[in-house]
């Protein structure tokens, strides 16, 4: 290496030396502060805020308390992530200053605080605001790492918008920067251990049929299995019905705008060992999986143990049934079969399944859908 190329490496590493300098210097006219609020008082008028925006250059996200619900407004007003919002909305009352850092404009970018709207800005800008529409806490949120002296807590830089003064906070802060991740996701969710039977008919009328014979069976067993031929894995058996009957959405929209091919329909019956009967229809077009969801009762599937059964689940231990114990201990040990729901409360729990799926088409992930799309050879032990 020449002396020119020293020289010339040696006074970027000044400028680096004295930028990185600029930004760990503390502004001690904000010391005073370390250890306080970012938004003193916000915490005790959490419960009086009624919209969250979230805004980056790509786009605006609005959470809106609408009575007793929030919903996301980008997203055709749909339910929002309730624990989500909590991390953003609490996170940012409960942000406590650390120390005051740069004041300086041209130095923002370094800490992820330029305005939103500058060119090529990273940053995030956070509002809140009460039932009338007043703004109730406003921040610029920048750069975030895990602190490394609190565990399960964030150092962010934050500023306020109108002030030059940059602040590093600390806190258990989260803030979602795409739409679709402030939608509650789990729109349908039925224990799979309650289901007695899944069957999934496809277009070409294949069907795979996945079947329990009582409440207590651990596994599930294909019904309409080839002869002679044997499963390749028990767990990809018992995750068709658990992906059946736990949904989990990527994006929402009102049944309206999409119409549904019957004739390219898959669908997916559900029934459980205590009456509740869920029809899922799962439709591929332009390369995403369509979901729409339905439920009924249906008193004809509700389990009831034969006589001798509940006879044994009975009888009382005495001296004749001692040599027994051991084995209703090993028994008693094992995982609890699923509690068979009163007639009334699956019916609740039908109507607000129906209620909340109603008016929506859900898209799923591409991996769930390919799951409910299996057909029985495909779980068939390759020889």
């Amino acid at each position: 290496m020449t002396t020119k190329s020293l020289t010339i490496l040696g006074g970027l590493a000044i400028v680096l030396i004295g930028v990185a300098l600029l930004l760990s210097q503390p502004d001690t006219s904000g010391q005073s502060k370390a250890g306080q609020y970012l938004f003193p008082g916000l915490m005790e008028k959490i419960n009086e805020v009624s919209e969250l925006s979230v805004k980056t250059q790509a786009e605006t996200i609005t959470i809106a308390r609408t009575g007793e619900s929030w919903i996301v407004k980008e997203k055709h007003d749909y339910p929002a992530n309730m624990e989500k919002l909590r991390e953003a909305v609490v996170g940012l009352g409960e942000l406590k200053i650390l120390e005051a850092k740069t004041k300086k404009p041209e130095l923002y970018d370094k800490l992820g605080l330029e305005d939103v709207e500058a060119e090529g800005s990273f940053s995030t800008g956070l509002t809140l605001k009460d039932a009338a529409g007043a703004i109730m806490a406003e921040a610029i949120v920048g750069k975030q790492e895990p602190s490394k002296g609190s565990l399960g807590q964030d150092e962010v830089y934050v500023r306020k918008p109108g002030d030059p003064q940059t602040w590093l906070a600390i806190g258990k802060f989260s803030v979602e920067k795409v739409p679709s991740e402030w939608l509650d996701k789990d729109f349908l969710e039925v224990e799979p251990k309650r289901v007695r039977q899944v069957t999934i008919k496809h277009q070409d009328n294949t069907k795979l049929v996945l079947k329990k014979e009582r409440p207590d069976d651990q596994d599930f067993t294909v019904v309409n299995l080839p002869k002679g031929k044997e499963v390749q894995s028990q767990f990809a058996v018992n995750n068709i019905v658990a992906t059946v009957t736990s949904l989990g959405l990527e994006d929402v929209k009102p049944a309206s705008e999409v119409s549904f091919d019957e004739k390219a329909v898959v669908t997916a019956l559900f029934q459980t060992f205590d009456g509740l009967e869920g029809n899922v229809k799962l439709f591929r077009k332009d390369e995403k999986d369509y979901v729409k969801v339905s439920a009924v009762f249906n008193a004809d599937l509700i389990w009831k143990p034969k006589p001798e059964e509940e006879s044994q689940s009975e009888k009382p231990e005495n001296e004749e049934n001692a040599k027994a114990s051991e084995i209703e201990k090993r028994e008693a040990e094992k995982p609890k079969p699923p509690k068979i729901k009163p007639e009334g409360d699956v019916k609740t729990e039908i109507e607000t399944i129906n209620k909340k799926v109603a008016d929506w088409v859900y898209v799923i992930p591409k991996f769930r859908a390919d799951t409910i799309l299996k057909k029985p050879e495909d779980l068939i032990k390759k020889s």
